[in-house]
């Protein structure tokens, strides 16, 4: 299935975040991979193309301080070669043609080449919105120093996960700093969850990405969030679940999977079916009568 929609023009994030009127954003994991290479700019472009919200890139840097757009540390799974990225200078890597989908040994090679994050973002601008996550620490800041002054760096967001409130207070400097938004990843568990309560009156943030250990926890947090005007950004990839629904009973049962969450107040879900998540979201929207009260 291919929406093939007509691209629209998208406000600043922060508006975006700020507007309550929208129900659901889909956000594409390492782009619209089903019909592209993962994280390449033809996964953007094909998820701009069928009129998902977001997409989600992994970024890290290699050894000359490009940046590039691949999630192992090695490319080996989408080029069939060994290199490591932070080994390896920039043009070691983009002239390697990547493999189809998630890639893999069984995957076809394909004519596109790995993306440098400036390339990418030349092609999102203001027609989607990018999660940027920063697959290695130790490359946040050469990350933000490079977003924050690309052009469209109004439609992006960067994470990094926060633990202790030193890691809060660094965000919070780093976020002055650069003028980005930068969502925290919490670990929510039961001996994490008064702590991270807490941060959400310390520390107001309009975006905030959670994998929780239950769904009691999740709903904990999921209340105490909404009562702070705080987004959840929640994940239901079948590896890496944020509130124990992932995507694949959500494709038999989607009312009892993504809609659980959204009957939970969860507005931006990850997933690694894009095309049903939109379906089902767009079989809930209201329509244009009942939003106008006619």
């Amino acid at each position: 299935m291919n929406f093939q929609q007509t691209p629209v023009t998208r406000p600043p994030l922060n508006d975006f975040l700020a507007d309550r009127s929208w129900k659901l954003a889909v956000v594409a994991h390492r782009g619209a991979w089903h019909g592209a290479p993962e994280n390449s700019i033809r996964s953007v472009e094909l998820a701009i193309r069928n009129g998902y919200e977001f997409v989600e890139i992994d970024v890290q840097a290699t050894a000359d301080g490009q940046l590039v757009c691949i999630h192992d540390d090695s490319v080996e799974r989408m080029t069939g070669q060994p290199h490591v990225v932070a080994q390896s200078e920039a043009a070691d890597l983009t002239g390697l043609f990547l493999r189809e989908g998630a890639g893999g040994e069984n995957a076809e090679f394909t004519s596109s080449l790995p993306a440098l994050l400036g390339d990418l973002l030349n092609v999102s601008s203001d027609r989607i919105y990018v999660d940027i996550d920063v697959k290695h620490f130790r490359d946040l800041e050469v990350v933000c120093e490079y977003v924050r002054s690309h052009q469209s760096r109004h439609h992006v967001n960067l994470k990094t996960e926060v633990a202790t409130p030193k890691d809060l207070e660094y965000l919070d400097n780093l976020e002055r700093r650069t003028g980005l938004l930068i969502k925290p990843v919490l670990h929510v568990t039961g001996d994490t969850l008064e702590t991270f309560l807490g941060f959400l009156q310390t520390r107001p943030t309009p975006l905030v990405e959670i994998l929780c250990d239950t769904w009691t926890t999740f709903e904990r947090y999921a209340e105490s969030a909404h009562r702070a005007g705080t987004d959840l950004f929640l994940n239901t990839l079948d590896e890496v679940p944020s509130a124990v629904v992932t995507d694949t009973p959500s494709l038999s049962d989607p009312d009892q999977g993504w809609g659980r969450l959204m009957r939970q107040g969860a507005r931006l879900l990850q997933t690694d079916h894009p095309e049903a998540l939109k379906k089902y979201a767009d079989s809930k929207a209201e329509p244009a009568s009942a939003i106008q009260g006619l």
